[in-house]
């Protein structure tokens, strides 16, 4: 394979990989986002699904789909972030969606699967060159700014 042809193709799966944590990353917040606007609506939900100390539980399901999104959705610390979306996931399908089958028209767990498994492979590959974390990563094999290096904080 040629160099231009290689670079062709890492320039396709950094597309694709920056388009799929996006909008990924963009679902999770818009979900989080509900429950955070509606906490104590979120609250009364968890209590009729059975899910255990609804009221602790409203913010961990906050913190990994509205953060855990943002996270996901900028490329930052975005294994944590994703580690956290992927929790989210686990407990919606094992509490809500299990017992109803695949198919997401019954109220099934083939969408929250799908995000779990996406969140999960952003916990095993990072979020790709176009993210915060590539960018902190790229700052910090540069070295530290010359500016930053002349000062004396003696």
């Amino acid at each position: 394979m040629s160099d231009s042809s290689r670079l062709k193709e890492d320039r396709a799966e950094d597309v694709a990989l920056t388009a799929l944590r996006v909008m990924v990353g963009v679902i999770f917040v818009v979900h989080g986002a509900g429950k955070l606007l509606d906490i104590s609506g979120t609250i009364q939900g968890f209590q009729h699904l059975g899910i255990p100390y609804p009221q602790y539980a409203v913010y961990l399901a906050i913190a990994g789909e509205f953060f855990g999104g943002l996270g996901i959705l900028i490329g930052l610390l975005t294994r944590v972030a994703a580690l956290g979306a992927m929790c989210s996931m686990a407990v919606a399908i094992g509490y809500v969606h299990l017992g109803h089958g695949l198919l997401a028209k019954n109220g099934g767990w083939e969408y929250p699967v799908v995000l779990a498994l996406v969140a999960l492979f952003f916990v095993t590959h990072g979020a790709g060159p176009a993210s915060v974390d590539a960018l902190i990563e790229r700052r910090r094999l540069r070295g530290r700014p010359r500016t930053a290096r002349m000062r004396s904080y003696a």
